[in-house]
Order: C-alpha cells, then sequence, then structure tokens
C-alpha cells in the first residue's frame, strides 16, 4: 500500500498537468456586528487566527466530486503538499449560500455610493483609497455617472442564534442609471436573481426609477427597496413622503424598505442581511462538466463509468466581455499608501494576456474550469478556457467556477466576430450529449446523433436592443482608417449595443458608420475612444432609422420594412409606397412650477402629443407624450433639463414605426454635395432645417480666396442658401486719385482670376470638428 501511494504521487509530479492559478486572496479584517435578528457577522480575513493556521484552513473540505478541492487530475500534488494545496484554493460554495443580485436606480440616487460603502463594509477596500471603486473608466470619473456595470464577489459568515457558523458568496453588479445604457441594466439583471431598487429619499420615485423597476419584473426577479441618503433627511416626514410615494408607484411595501446611508455608514449591515434573508439562492445542478475534471481512476473501472455517467453539461450565461487594451480601467484611485495603482491589470505580479477575450459569465449548471474546452451555442465555435476566477473586487484566479457563481473566464484566441453578447456557453462531455438545436450531421454522424440522449439547451438570452442614433465616424487622416476600425472593434467588445457598418463621403473620405442607445451614449463613445485609443475623430450630425416600404409590398407586414439611410435614399417615384418615422412614448416626472414651460416646448417645437397626465404628490407631475424619436434625440432631452434647472427627468419605451412624409436635405458646398451633412427630416421642417443649417455653416467655415456657395437642396430645388465671402486684396490701393476706369480695369482682372481658381477649386471644402460641431448643434436646435 506504502509502495503504491509512492508510485502515484511521483507519477503526479512528472505529469504535464497545468499548475495551480495563484492564490485567491482575502482582504479585511475580522469584525463582530450584532444585527437585529442576532446574527453576528465576519467577512473572510487571510490573517492568522489564535493558533496559527489561515481563517481557510478551518474549511472542511468535503471529499466528494463536487469539492473541486485536492483533485489530483486537476492540478498535481503530493501527499505532503496537501495542507498548502487546500491554502491556496478557495472551495466550492453550494448553491443555497450564493446570492446574486443588481443595484438598480435611477441617475445620481446612490448607487455606485452604496456599492462603495458594501465593499468597504466588506474590507475589500484598501485603505486611504479615494473616489468610487466601480466607476473605474476614465470617462466615468471625469463625468461622474456611471456607464459599465461593474461586478464585484463578496465573502460573508455569519452566526446564527442558534450558534451556526454560515458562509455566503454574495455577487453584488452595479448598474448605470441613465437611459442611454438601459441595455447595460438589461444585461446585469439576466445574470441576478434580485435586484436592489434604490430611491432617493430627498428626490422621490423619479422616471428612471419605474423604467428600472419594470425591467426587473420582466426578468421576474425579486425586488427589494432601499432607501438612501438619510445624512440628508430634515425630518421624519421626508422620509414618509418618499415611503408613500414608493408604494403608491410600485406597490412594494413600506415595511419592506432598507433605511441606509452610505455617507455615515448606517443600515450597511441591514443591507447585507436583507441580501441573505430575502435574495433567492440561484437553482442549477452542480457537478463536473469535463472528463478531465475527473480524478485519476482506471479508464475501464466501474467507478469510472458511474463518474462519466454523473457529468452535468456546462450552461454558462455571457453577459459581458472585455480584452485588455479595451477595458479602459483608471486604478489610480484604488492605490492607498503603498498600493499599486496597476492592482486592476496584474495577477501576482504578471501583466494581463493581450491575445483573447475575458467573458463575464453566470454559470448555470455544471462546472467550468481551465483547459474545459466551452462551445458557444450561437456560432457552434469551441475554444479551450486558460482561466477561470472571481473579480473580488480584482481579477482572482480560482481553481474553478461552480453553479451559480458569477465570475470570469479567459478566452485566447476568440475574435469580435465570434462573440455575441447573450449567448450560452456549454460543454458535451460525451458523445451521448449534443446541442439541442444539432442535426445529425454535426453531431458526428447520424448514429451518434441517434445515440445521443443528453440534450443541452441553450439558456434563453435577453432582450436586444436597436440602435436609436446613427453618425458617421471619420479619422483626421484617411491613412488612419485601419487604427481607427481596429480600435472600434476592441472597443466594441466591451460595447457590444453598438452597429458598425463601413461609410464614404466625398469630402471626408473612408469612414464607419456607428448606431447608439442615444446622445450620450455617442458622447461618451467618442471619449473613449480619444481616452483609451488615443483616436481623434470627426463625428456627422447623428440621425434616427427611418425605414420604407416598397411599391407592391404589404405596409401591414414588418418583414417588407427596408431601412432607409441617407446612403440608400430613394424617393417616391423610385418605387417607395410610403416612409416610416419612428415614434416613442415619452414619459416626463416634473415639478409643477416647470410644467407650463415644458409641456409648451412639447407641443409646438417637438410635434408631441400629450397622452395623460398624473399628479405624483403636491409638487410633481407626470407628464406622458407621443413624439418621433428624431425630435427627441435632437434636443427634447435637452429642453426638459434647461427648463426645470435638472429638476424633471425624462424616459421614453421602443419606437414604434408610423406613416410619414419624409424627404431628404442635401447640403452643397461649392457646388458639391457633401453626404455627411444630409439629413433625413419631414417636409415642413424641411425648409427650417436648410436655414440654420447654411447658417451655421456660413459662421464656422474659413474664408478662401474665391467665394464659397451654400445650398440647402430638396432634390433639384434650393430652399436654402448662404454665401461665405472671399478674401479680397485691395488691388487699387497704389492708385490715387484718377480716371476711375483703371481702377475698374483692375478689379475686371481681379475678378476674372477669381474665377479661373474657382473653376480650379470646384468641389474642393474643408470641413473640420469645429463645423461638424456647428452643424451637428444646428440639427439639434429647435
Amino acid at each position: 500500500m506504502i509502495l503504491r501511494q509512492r508510485v502515484l504521487s511521483r507519477l503526479l509530479v512528472h505529469l504535464p498537468w497545468r499548475r495551480p492559478p495563484p492564490s485567491l486572496s482575502f482582504s479585511g479584517c475580522t469584525a463582530a456586528v450584532p444585527l437585529r435578528s442576532g446574527v453576528q457577522w465576519r467577512h473572510l480575513s487571510s490573517s492568522s487566527s489564535a493558533d496559527g493556521d489561515c481563517v481557510l484552513d478551518k474549511y472542511r473540505i468535503a471529499p466528494d466530486t463536487h469539492a473541486l478541492v485536492g483533485s489530483p487530475r486537476l492540478y498535481p500534488t503530493t501527499p505532503s503538499e496537501v495542507i498548502a494545496y487546500k491554502k491556496r484554493m478557495m472551495r466550492s460554495f453550494p448553491l443555497p449560500f450564493i446570492r446574486n443580485v443588481s443595484i438598480i436606480a435611477h441617475v445620481d440616487h446612490g448607487k455606485t455610493t452604496l456599492t462603495d460603502a458594501l465593499l468597504r463594509r466588506a474590507g475589500l477596500l484598501p485603505e486611504g483609497a479615494t473616489g468610487t471603486f466601480t466607476d473605474r473608466l476614465a470617462v466615468e470619473r471625469e463625468r461622474g455617472i456611471t456607464i459599465k456595470a461593474q461586478t464585484c464577489s463578496v465573502f460573508m459568515r455569519r452566526t446564527t442564534p442558534a450558534g451556526v457558523e454560515e458562509e455566503y458568496l454574495l455577487n453584488l453588479i452595479d448598474t448605470p442609471g441613465h437611459v442611454d445604457f438601459q441595455y447595460e441594466v438589461s444585461r446585469s439583471l439576466s445574470a441576478s436573481d434580485a435586484a436592489l431598487l434604490l430611491v432617493d429619499v430627498s428626490q422621490g420615485v423619479e422616471a428612471q426609477t419605474m423604467a428600472q423597476f419594470y425591467a426587473a419584473l420582466e426578468h421576474d426577479l425579486t425586488i427589494i427597496p432601499v432607501l438612501t441618503k438619510l445624512d440628508q433627511v430634515l425630518n421624519d416626514a421626508q422620509v414618509d413622503k418618499a415611503m408613500q410615494q414608493l408604494e403608491d408607484s410600485t406597490g412594494l411595501l413600506r415595511r419592506e424598505a432598507v433605511l441606509t446611508s452610505a455617507k455615515s455608514k448606517e443600515g450597511i449591515e441591514a443591507v447585507f442581511a436583507a441580501i441573505i434573508d430575502r435574495v433567492p439562492a440561484p437553482t442549477g445542478r452542480e457537478g463536473f462538466s469535463d472528463l478531465r475534471q475527473l480524478p485519476l481512476m482506471h479508464p475501464d473501472s466501474e467507478q469510472r463509468r458511474e463518474a462519466e455517467a454523473a457529468l452535468v453539461p456546462l450552461r454558462a450565461l455571457l453577459f459581458d466581455c472585455w480584452t485588455a487594451e479595451s477595458s479602459g480601467m483608471d486604478n489610480s484611485h484604488l492605490a492607498g499608501d503603498g498600493g499599486d495603482p496597476t492592482l486592476d491589470l496584474r495577477r501576482g505580479g504578471a501583466p494581463l494576456a493581450k491575445e483573447g477575450v475575458y467573458c463575464l459569465v453566470r454559470v448555470l449548471d455544471g462546472t467550468v474550469t481551465p483547459e474545459t474546452t466551452v462551445t458557444f451555442c450561437h456560432s457552434r465555435h469551441a475554444f479551450e478556457v486558460q482561466e477561470v476566477g472571481l473579480i473580488h473586487p480584482t481579477l482572482h484566479p480560482t481553481a474553478a467556477l461552480t453553479a451559480g457563481v458569477v465570475g470570469y473566464i479567459f478566452l485566447p484566441g476568440l475574435r469580435k466576430n465570434e462573440i455575441r453578447i447573450g449567448d450560452t456557453l456549454c460543454t458535451l462531455p460525451t458523445k451521448r450529449h449534443r446541442l439541442a438545436s444539432a442535426t445529425a450531421a454535426e453531431a458526428e454522424g447520424e448514429a451518434a446523433a441517434a445515440d445521443a440522449q443528453y440534450v443541452v439547451h441553450p439558456v434563453p438570452g435577453f432582450k436586444q436592443v436597436q440602435p436609436v442614433v446613427f453618425a458617421g465616424f471619420y479619422p483626421d487622416e484617411d491613412e488612419y482608417i485601419s487604427q481607427l476600425r481596429e480600435a472600434v472593434e476592441l472597443l466594441c467588445i466591451n460595447d457590444p449595443s453598438v452597429t458598425v457598418e463601413p461609410l464614404h463621403c466625398q469630402a471626408l473620405g473612408q469612414g464607419l458608420q456607428l448606431g447608439f442607445l442615444g446622445l450620450l451614449h455617442m458622447q461618451v463613445f467618442k471619449e473613449r475612444l480619444l481616452a483609451e485609443f488615443h483616436q481623434s475623430v470627426l463625428v456627422t450630425p447623428p440621425q434616427v432609422q427611418y425605414k420604407f416600404v416598397a411599391t407592391g409590398d404589404d405596409p401591414a407586414d414588418e418583414r417588407a420594412w427596408q431601412v432607409l439611410t441617407v446612403q440608400n435614399w430613394r424617393w417616391p417615384h423610385e418605387g417607395v409606397q410610403l416612409y416610416l418615422e419612428p415614434y416613442v412614448h415619452a414619459t416626463v416626472v416634473t415639478p409643477r412650477d416647470y410644467l407650463n414651460a415644458i409641456n409648451q416646448a412639447a407641443l409646438m417645437q417637438f410635434r408631441g402629443e400629450q397622452e395623460d397626465m398624473r399628479v405624483i404628490d403636491d409638487a410633481r407631475v407626470v407628464v406622458r407624450y407621443r413624439m418621433p424619436l428624431a425630435d427627441l434625440a435632437r434636443g427634447f432631452f435637452s429642453l426638459v433639463k434647461s427648463a426645470s434647472r435638472g429638476y424633471a427627468t425624462l424616459d421614453y419605451d421602443d419606437p414604434v414605426y408610423v406613416e410619414s412624409d419624409l424627404v431628404k436635405v442635401d447640403m452643397v458646398i461649392n457646388k458639391a454635395k457633401i453626404s455627411a451633412l444630409s439629413l433625413i427630416c419631414p417636409r415642413r421642417d424641411a425648409q427650417e432645417h436648410g436655414r440654420r443649417m447654411t447658417a451655421s455653416l456660413k459662421e464656422n467655415l474659413l474664408r478662401s480666396t474665391v467665394d464659397l456657395p451654400l445650398q440647402a437642396c430638396l432634390g433639384n430645388k434650393i430652399i436654402a442658401r448662404e454665401t461665405v465671402k472671399a478674401y479680397r486684396k485691395d488691388v487699387t490701393a497704389k492708385i490715387h486719385a484718377g480716371d476711375i476706369s483703371r481702377k475698374q480695369k483692375k478689379w475686371a482682372d481681379q475678378k476674372k482670376g477669381k474665377e479661373r481658381m474657382a473653376r480650379r477649386s470646384l468641389g474642393t471644402v474643408t470641413l473640420d470638428q469645429n463645423v461638424l460641431a456647428a452643424a451637428m448643434g444646428a440639427t439639434t436646435a429647435k
């Protein structure tokens, strides 16, 4: 028996298996916090206990196949290394002790601040850290808003009144609040089992509060109301008023609300208790998902056959991804005294790998480990996992991700066109497993497909959103188009809601047409290109997506609707039956003092139709409008904010296409049509848009040696015209008093020379970012 153990240990040492990843560190100090229920909490610590053993050493490691700890098949060990090996590994958490929760709220209601307070209470943020942890993009820190949803895993331990010690893994996801980033919220909710709905006590229920509430209901999540910013409350009546608003608007009972203040650290323990007690545990099937995850055993043994029969196919939902180049992390605020500002980009002193994609997944069934081969259900492409781990709060490699856990996996060699956010990553452990939509030919022959007894079904992905506005992005110089295309592709891996199409303009050259979820989304994307990839671009005025129905097609059939853009514009005599324009339902929550100004502008300037008005309380009302998406994107949101001095909020739903009389207005500069400045608008607004555009270009275009005629054309009809006067030399300066015919001769010669120069410079014009920005302002002005 002893000889057998020695031989086995030598074999394990020399086998070419992967070495264990760097250790998982648990920061923080041990503390006990009494709660109302008598439960005591302690977050996990890497400090030594009284007897000198690490806290992790006291964990009871289960010997079954689900523990993933001490398995020599996964990582080579020898009997003398077992204790040290357990220190390096994180044991698997059973499903009843895992909680996945998203934090949702209106803009500036304290989501990020509360998340930071939870992380500080758990001891995950270093001493001396400043700013907010989850706002890690440079653009987020400059603007003071959350753009990307960020996740963090927290380990907590509590002692029940019965003296039983329980350990929990909490996955917290901080989400954006702006309407332009609703796609980020949808992806985060798809990976959660519950949501913390935050409401600012001083502001009450806002438009985005209701939008986030309905989104959580659509995902069938448990909703826990949390009232924030108690430190700003003047009296108890203000808290009671906010609770009443919350109860009337959402139906959530006031006794369910948790009162917190991240600034004064009040109610933080109550939030942890609510997550543990009220968030449902994830459901799924636990077990190994790959033959290489099994311990060493004889291939023909009965134990081996039983282990293969017990394999659980992996199913993991992909809801975010990024690359090392597109991470855009600004971690200088995390460095305390002697801290490492590049902590988020390093693991054990080694920089992140450059070739490949980091995928953030929610494991539903099975287990994923390094060297596991995963398959994308949509594209059927297979990749080998190089690394798995948790975000705690930075990237920490672990041995495995088990069912119910939210973590990251690194896939080397993965490209952008092979990624589809919302896709399912799965494994086919044996030939008896196949995908639900796999045909006989895809399942290694008809015999194998017929013999397959286990069918792996993809996870229903979350709702895909359609872009709202489109704009052309052009590099400063034509030779930089390849660098711009590469930067956009890398950034789109981290922001998959952006659509990309090639574009060409006579004046600006090669470019890209990008689709965004709103004007703020477009501005943030442009700033990220400059901050993370040093790409300075020219951006054309934004446009919404119109559609048309060709002659002979059925207008009631949405499949017959075709996308209409400036590039593929077709007039009615070219086979167009009718045009379609997107309309939305906009909901405005505003104080009563500003209602008249907003209502008048919506009805008179933005083609809005008031559908409903409801009184929330003595000071605020909710107004619902139906208006074109183009008018909302071009200036209604800015007007709501300016007219209400920032107190009003706006939200809108998905667009609905309605028949409309549309025309295309072309801008002609120096007898050359500039497609980058062309726009589609209703016929009744065409002349007004043309006049504003020509006036704006006249003020911002640089003067030259010849006159530049500026024309706004509706087909062959000129509806607006301006002229940029040329520089003119005083050719009669040396001619003193005398015959006027001498001056007239000089003027005639100068005029002929100008005409010759104009013929040679036909169509040549330089458009810089100032001109395009002025044109964009002209299209958004009302």
